[in-house]
């Protein structure tokens, strides 16, 4: 890394709120977090003064982004609260390339769906045992870069990790609906897996659902999505039932 390269992270660096990490050649990770929002496009748009000071005149663009927003259920309560919002930001230097949209897919027909439910079965299945058994590595290269925004293995198992820390050892995981979706509305060409699943944790259960994708019949399905609500055993059986009614599926 070049003198000035190093000094101009070091400064960014120094607001706590926003982390700089060089990604290659300009390019840039971008790390904000705040806990005045939840709306995690509106949160990366105030990264676009440093993304400035970054580029210069060269000019920039944002590029695949992640983001997590911690919520928590107070015991006796059903509300939901948000807590920070944390969003991952690539940017690279220089105007952004044309891309060119995949073709649509042909659309599946039920009999299509009906064949692909064992593999979408399989693939979640070999995910999640991967996890749970530690094998890191093989779940991370199941996982798209639309998923990671462009994050190490290192990195990713550390987010998984701190994760575990906080739910503990899976006791039981059981896979609910499987739905598929054939070139949606505001999405990449392609077909779309969606798996719901519900699971249950040491110190607290989990619902959820992987969604898994392919632009193209004969392109490998990866998985691009994942999305999951927690819910600490703290709660009487009662209210655990009635959150887990209000924000997971019922098998």
């Amino acid at each position: 890394m070049s003198l000035l390269l190093f000094a101009l992270t070091a400064a960014l660096q120094a607001d706590p709120q926003i982390v700089v990490e060089a990604d290659g050649h300009d390019a840039w990770r971008l790390t904000i977090t705040a806990k005045d929002e939840t709306d995690p496009l509106r949160l990366a748009e105030r990264l676009r003064p440093r993304a400035a000071e970054l580029c210069g005149v060269a000019g920039y663009h944002f590029g695949r982004y992640t983001f997590d927003l911690e919520q928590t259920v107070a015991k006796g309560s059903t509300e939901v609260k948000n807590g920070a919002l944390t969003v991952v930001q690539n940017l690279t230097c220089g105007p952004a390339t044309s891309v060119v949209e995949p073709a649509a897919a042909p659309v599946l027909s039920e009999a299509d769906t009906a064949a692909l439910n064992p593999r979408l079965t399989a693939l979640s299945d070999s995910y999640f045992d991967a996890l749970d058994k530690g094998r890191f590595a093989e779940a991370f290269a199941m996982v798209d870069e639309k998923m990671t925004g462009g994050a190490t293995l290192e990195n990713w198992t550390a987010r998984v990790l701190a994760q575990r820390e906080t739910i503990g050892a899976t006791t039981e995981r059981q896979i609910g609906r499987l739905t598929w979706y054939s070139n949606p509305s505001g999405a990449p060409a392609g077909h779309y897996g969606a798996v719901d699943y519900v699971a249950s944790h040491a110190l607290q259960d989990e619902c959820g659902y992987l969604i898994w994708y392919r632009p193209t019949p004969d392109a490998h399905l990866r998985l691009i999505r994942q999305e999951a609500t927690f819910l600490p055993h703290h709660m009487d059986e009662a209210l655990r039932a009635t959150m887990r009614q209000a924000h997971c599926i019922i098998l």
